[in-house]
């Protein structure tokens, strides 16, 4: 849930265990989610925001995959080329 100057996050996120990267990278794409709580950051802008490497950012992202809190979409521009990811993050608030 987002609103102007902070967003919620679960306070069950905690019994999940998941490691701080894990945490941080849920955190952040909860942070960029709408009321459909979907979000397509860029790897590079969710590296940025939580202070880590994109490839820990896809470690994380396969993390949360596995445990069932975020599903991951491929995106692709009209020429074909790649574009930033859609995320569909699991609504623990509900």
């Amino acid at each position: 849930m987002k609103h102007k100057n902070f967003f919620m996050v679960a306070n069950r996120i905690f019994d999940l265990g998941l490691k701080p990267r894990d945490f941080a990278v849920y955190c952040c794409l909860v942070r960029h989610s709408g009321a459909d709580v979907s979000c397509f950051p860029s790897r590079r802008v969710i590296a940025a925001e939580c202070r880590m490497d994109k490839k820990t950012v896809d470690t994380a992202i396969e993390n949360l995959s596995a445990l069932g809190l975020v599903k991951k979409v491929g995106r692709y521009r009209r020429d074909g080329t790649r574009a930033s990811n859609l995320y569909h993050v699991e609504n623990l608030l509900e």
